[in-house]
């Protein structure tokens, strides 16, 4: 079938501790679809997932990785939009009155607010943030931190490559930037639920923006202890949500869940009976198919979220 391209395919490329998943997209909304998809596994102990530490250990085989998953594509690609676990970013959202008209002042306020009250280093940390206005008056801000040095390192890697790093961003906002457009349609309101072996992250939109931002990291233990921990670590998240703002009016009633393994079907089973919530668990596969190279939808395009979002933003 010939497709006529509004813009070239977007590269999304994600890295965690035991794999790297990349996925080619191109079209937007209902018209996204894949180009090329592939993952590889890594070894243990080549990356690790640190906000203080450095995180790549193994520079040359990840590269390599990246290399030898990249060599299936049809085509070269000049950058690529990275996402990264959560814990390698701290993330709060604050409240203002009022903030600078000029950039510079704006982050300088931001950047001495999360210092009165951060439990973290601050020290040689980038910062991104986004303002959204709130209903009645004053601003949210979604301000997001990581080491500078630990995010070049990322950068040098792809730069080996001749990949420019367009941008480096959460797993779960790229998550979030793939679902939201078919989510938005049915709930003005919801909650993401992004759960891996060892942590979570719960995100609350609103109005087309996100109002909350939680994560945490989990211990293990068996299926039924991680399965009743996350149940009651989402459902306190969404209570102090909900009880956080005494003008606020909106209620959660939609929460969709996303992971890498059964357990968030085990979830909505349990949140479901549990809870009023309406649960619903999302898949790439269910909203993009994939015409192009690589590996097949029905393969690991189901843990391939953050790569397709981070894809999908170019």
């Amino acid at each position: 079938m010939l497709r006529f391209f509004s813009r070239q395919p977007g590269l999304g490329i994600e890295i965690t501790s035991s794999a790297v998943r990349l996925a080619a997209v191109s079209g937007r909304g209902a018209n996204l679809f894949v180009c090329y998809a592939k993952t590889a596994d890594l070894p243990s102990g080549m990356v690790t997932e640190s906000y203080a530490t450095p995180n790549i250990r193994d520079g040359k085989g990840l590269a390599d990785a990246l290399r030898e998953s990249l060599a299936g594509a049809s085509r070269g690609f000049r950058r690529a939009a990275l996402s990264l676990p959560d814990g390698v970013f701290r993330v709060q959202t604050l409240e203002f009155d009022q903030l600078p008209a000029k950039p510079v002042e704006r982050e300088r306020l931001i950047r001495w607010r999360i210092e009165k009250t951060a439990a973290f280093d601050l020290s040689d940390t980038v910062l991104r943030h986004h303002v959204l206005r709130r209903q009645e008056s004053g601003f949210t801000v979604l301000a997001c931190v990581a080491k500078q040095a630990v995010i070049a390192q990322y950068e040098s890697v792809l730069m080996e490559l001749g990949i420019e790093p367009w941008s480096v961003g959460l797993s779960s906002f790229h998550i979030l930037n793939l679902y939201s457009p078919t989510i938005a349609k049915k709930s003005p309101v919801f909650a993401l639920a992004h759960l891996t072996d060892d942590s979570f992250t719960t995100i609350v939109t609103e109005s087309g923006g996100t109002r909350f931002y939680r994560y945490k990291e989990v211990k293990r233990g068996s299926a039924d202890e991680i399965k009743a921990r996350f149940m009651r670590e989402i459902e306190d998240s969404l209570h102090f949500y909900t009880h956080m703002d005494r003008t606020q009016t909106s209620e959660v009633r939609h929460l969709y869940l996303t992971g890498e393994s059964t357990l968030p079907y085990d979830l909505a089973e349990g949140l479901s009976t549990a809870t009023s919530l309406n649960v619903e668990v999302l898949s790439p596969a269910d909203i993009i198919t994939q015409d192009g190279e690589g590996e097949p939808a029905s393969a690991r395009l189901g843990v391939m979220a953050a790569a397709l979002g981070a894809g999908s933003s170019l």
